[in-house]
């Protein structure tokens, strides 16, 4: 595969700014759906199925869409995808009048288009950098991400606590930023200028299954797994503590983790990736420590630093899981392998209903799932420092005679 095109600054920054719509697009929902559960009398469950249906959508498109980019371009999998995601825009905006049904068919075209939008968008500004610097885009796009991540539910929760019509204005930005991206994705050159022949591979490139299972699994829960918490368990369990402002409160929980994520995107650049992932294991036990004070009668401030510890523990595990599966993986199966990554990733962001569904339809209500949660993060951050880091390093030797590669 031939990824060398002439790409320039304009152009790279033009695709950040896409993919900043789409991921703000993607999480402006969040206060939305919480008011919708209240609203419309749902219950807990429904609330974590708005979420997880999302995220199946998300996983069924990283499964084809990372190996479909790989075969046919990546503008060619990522301009419909933008066509698809205004379509579920446009389906939200509906979903007031129509009720659960609807907000589960949107959400899931909108797991389907943000996905192929995140995780081929990110191989196309890999490309558009060039080799030399396609670690550091890769994390450039992480962190761009996770700044419209943070925008997003943050405005969203500000317009549905005190603005009339709050779906309604919220999903009419979401849809000014989809057209918007939709100009830009049909405005950029593709960067694969061959294609291949061959059949796609949907699953783990060759010899690269140790490194996914030992250290990218593990990385890839860290991600979101925490970072639920602030937008589910966090408002429900304060909103019975006696906390009024819940629809604020969340957007302001996600502003600080999305905006401690993109932070530490750059910190992980000088930690490299194999230090960057046991250090986001322990941010996000210490997040699960100062949740569960916050959501105690009268500590809601603790979401406060909560939520900047899971913000780091989000952004460092993402950084680094997309920078080993970059390394990880040879160039004609490099969509394949991050399509796989973010797999795990939303396997993580669907842990609210997984909870639910094993330990009980009230589990994020109770401030003990928090604290297991804290002891599951500080036990991957050993795994991560020691078979994980061990798994990456062999298989980086294997490809790359210096060894010292692995955290720089």
């Amino acid at each position: 595969m031939s990824t060398a095109p002439p790409d320039t600054i304009k152009q790279q920054g033009l695709l950040c700014l896409a993919l900043f719509a789409v991921a703000y697009t993607a999480q402006t929902v969040s206060p939305v759906m919480l008011f919708y559960t209240i609203d419309l009398h749902l219950s807990t469950t429904d609330l974590t199925l708005f979420f997880t249906v999302y995220a199946l959508g998300l996983m069924i498109a990283f499964l084809a869409g990372g190996p479909q980019s790989d075969l046919r371009g990546r503008r060619a999998i990522v301009l419909p995808s933008a066509g698809l995601l205004l379509l579920a825009v446009l389906a939200l905006l509906g979903a007031a009048a129509w009720g659960k049904p609807m907000i589960l068919a949107a959400r899931f075209m909108q797991g389907v288009a943000s996905g192929a939008i995140f995780t081929v968008g990110t191989v196309w500004l890999r490309e558009m950098a060039g080799a030399e610097n396609a670690a550091r885009a890769s994390m450039l796009a992480s962190g761009v991400m996770a700044l419209g991540f943070a925008l997003g539910p943050f405005v969203s929760g500000i317009l549905v606590q005190w603005l009339p019509l709050p779906e309604t204005l919220t999903f009419l930005i979401a849809l000014g930023l989809v057209l918007g991206a939709l100009a830009i994705f049909h405005a950029l050159p593709e960067t694969m200028t061959q294609r291949r022949d061959s059949r796609i591979q949907i699953g783990l490139p060759p010899g690269t299954a140790r490194g996914f299972f030992c250290y990218l699994v593990p990385c890839g829960l860290l991600v979101y797994t925490f970072t639920m918490l602030s937008l589910i368990a966090f408002p429900i369990q304060l909103g019975k503590a006696g906390f009024a402002q819940i629809y604020f409160i969340l957007g302001v929980s996600a502003l600080l983790v999305q905006g401690f994520a993109a932070a530490a995107t750059f910190w992980a650049m000088r930690l490299g990736p194999a230090r960057a992932a046991w250090i986001a294991g322990l941010c996000g036990a210490a997040g699960c420590a100062l949740g569960y004070l916050a959501v105690q009668p009268g500590g809601w401030l603790w979401v406060l630093p909560a939520s900047a510890a899971i913000g780091l523990a989000n952004g460092l595990s993402m950084a680094s899981g997309v920078a080993v599966a970059d390394k990880l993986a040879p160039s004609q199966h490099r969509g394949a392998l991050i399509s796989m990554f973010y797999i795990m990733v939303y396997i993580g962001y669907s842990s609210p209903t997984i909870l639910s569904l094993a330990w009980g339809p009230r589990t994020m209500e109770h401030g003990s799932t928090i604290a297991a949660l804290g002891v599951f993060a500080a036990a991957t951050a050993l795994l991560l420092a020691s078979v994980g880091r061990a798994a990456i390093a062999g298989r980086l030797t294997a490809r790359t005679a210096p060894a010292q590669g692995l955290d720089d």
